[in-house]
């Protein structure tokens, strides 16, 4: 059975399938309804991931179809039920089934982050048919999977400031920037949550003139990173050359790196000045960002300068090649305003006779110059300085009247979003997705995207249930060592061999003996608010 009763018990508390049924188009003919088929599927991509092609077989080892309908449970009856799907009213599914979640789980939805992500695809997709409202796969130069030889589709998400819950997601065409798509995530949150005041979170590309004007005018709460490309920025680091900020320690968190080493340490400023649409600016300077620009500075520099000196200790006979050469070392480490250099001329006079053999003092010479070139340079440590004096500082932009150390821990929640990210790659193996159709990339996301809530959802119940229950930790690492944030991948695999198993004679069961659960099992049930006996009856 491994963990599917878990998975159904989150599935039956959301009325997912009942919410399929109303939603996707179904077929009186079709001897699997498709809402069946979508639940299987589903609870597949949580759980073990099997090509579309071996569900069928995968849903009758786990007791989710009949062993007369495994067949009809098989890639083509997928591909029209992600058909069906794609071709629904997704948004109001979404939302049906994301309003459900909130109000089922008392999800809080003060503030919601967004962050996007590339999922790169295997094929040329050069033959497909258009759908008007079917993201395009597209090459993107900036692909996030650092494959711009594939063509992607970019996945947004959005998730709540409470347990990193996701509540929308949309999948735009391969090429899209995120500075186009916040207005429309926004708009779309607002109509989910029935309000424009909750906290809208997100990184750079949400510091758009319209984008903030918009959402600031529509009652709505923004707070984003102000880019390095604003004048603002440039302001400051040149204040900061001769003004000294009030820094407040605003946050204070423990070193992920070493556990023995330093905290890592937060401080704010709340500049006197606004930004030029109006809106608050909070420079934050991190003890960590300090240290890493510093480093990062020094080996750029350190690379420059073995380049260099390995030029000048050459003689070079052709001036411009030479000055591109250096030129190119100092774009390629980003070091143009740390050095300066210049090429000097070298002319070595030969005299040379002008004729043949034996000189005698009746033998007249030539002069013969040869021009060569070397590299003379040196650094500029009043450049180095000018930005060492900024190091380990960036701007956050907002139109929040909270204070400066409140909206900091707003921001620094960023990182849980990114995490659902790599549980979409890693855990979840999403990409590259090797299906044709573009409808039906869209839609597998879709299913996608209701796992990893059904996952946050059992993820956030567990570690809430600890904080009340004032556990520590609990021990499902192998060796029963510790886990002090238990994840819905780590809390499920620990049910992945359990059976049920069936004594039968003559076709009829005469006693079905269930496996015994471990303690740790025990008490994962348990924080889940599963009863052990229920487990199979659920299953």
């Amino acid at each position: 059975m491994g963990a599917v009763p878990i998975i159904q018990q989150v599935i039956d508390s959301l009325g997912l399938e009942g919410i399929f049924r109303e939603h996707v188009k179904h077929d009186t003919r079709d001897k699997l309804p498709v809402s069946q088929v979508l639940v299987s599927a589903l609870c597949n991509i949580i759980l073990e991931r099997y090509p579309l092609y071996k569900m069928g077989h995968w849903a009758l080892q786990r007791g989710m179809v009949t062993e007369d309908k495994a067949d009809c449970f098989n890639d083509d009856r997928i591909g029209r039920a992600l058909d069906r799907l794609f071709n629904a009213d997704r948004a109001a599914l979404i939302g049906a089934v994301t309003v459900k979640a909130i109000n089922t789980f008392s999800i809080d939805t003060g503030r919601i982050h967004n962050d996007s992500t590339s999922i790169k695809l295997f094929g040329d997709y050069a033959d497909y048919e258009e759908v008007e409202n079917a993201a395009k796969p597209a090459h993107s130069k900036n692909s996030k999977d650092h494959r711009p030889d594939l063509k992607q589709v970019v996945f947004s998400l959005s998730v709540a400031g409470d347990g990193a819950v996701p509540l929308y997601f949309k999948v735009w065409d391969g090429n899209t920037t995120d500075d186009t798509t916040h207005l429309s995530n926004w708009m779309s949150l607002r109509t989910l949550v029935g309000h424009a005041k909750f906290i809208y979170v997100a990184d750079c590309k949400l510091c758009v003139r319209d984008t903030m004007l918009f959402i600031d005018t529509e009652g709505g709460i923004f707070i984003t990173v102000m880019p390095e490309t604003r004048s603002e920025v440039s302001r400051f680091q040149q204040w900061i050359q001769t003004g000294n900020p009030q820094w407040q320690e605003a946050l204070r968190l423990p070193n992920t790196h070493d556990k023995d080493g330093p905290p890592r340490l937060f401080w704010t400023y709340d500049s006197p000045f606004l930004s030029s649409e109006g809106f608050r600016i909070i420079w934050v300077k991190s003890s960590t960002k300090q240290f890493e620009d510093d480093q990062r500075r020094a080996q750029r520099i350190e690379k420059s300068e073995m380049a260099l000196t390995e030029l000048s200790a050459k003689a070079h006979r052709n001036r411009d090649r030479l000055g591109k050469t250096v030129a190119g070392i100092l774009k390629k480490y980003n070091t143009e305003s740390y050095f300066d250099y210049r090429i000097v001329n070298d002319v070595e006079e030969i005299f040379k006779q002008q004729q043949r053999g034996r000189p005698t003092e009746n033998t007249t010479f030539r002069k013969v110059e040869t021009v060569t070139y070397r590299l003379s340079w040196c650094q500029r440590p009043d450049r180095i300085q000018y930005d060492a004096r900024y190091d380990g500082i960036f701007p956050l932009i907002t139109n929040h009247t909270a204070p400066a150390a409140e909206i900091l821990k707003s921001y620094k929640y960023q990182p849980y979003l990114e995490k659902r990210h790599e549980q979409l790659k890693s855990v979840y193996n999403v990409a590259p997705v090797f299906l044709r159709n573009p409808q039906r990339i869209e839609a597998l996301l879709m299913l996608y995207f209701l796992g990893m809530l059904i996952t946050s959802l059992i993820e956030r119940k567990v570690r809430k249930e600890m904080e009340k229950r004032e556990l520590p930790s609990i021990p499902i690492y192998p060796e029963n060592r510790p886990c002090k944030s238990p994840t819905a991948d780590k809390l499920i695999g620990l049910f992945s061999d359990v059976r049920l198993q069936y004594i039968c004679q003559n076709g009829s069961v005469l006693q079905t003996v269930p496996d015994e659960f471990s303690k740790i099992q025990a008490l994962v049930l348990d924080l889940m608010g599963l009863k052990p006996a229920n487990f199979y009856r659920t299953g």
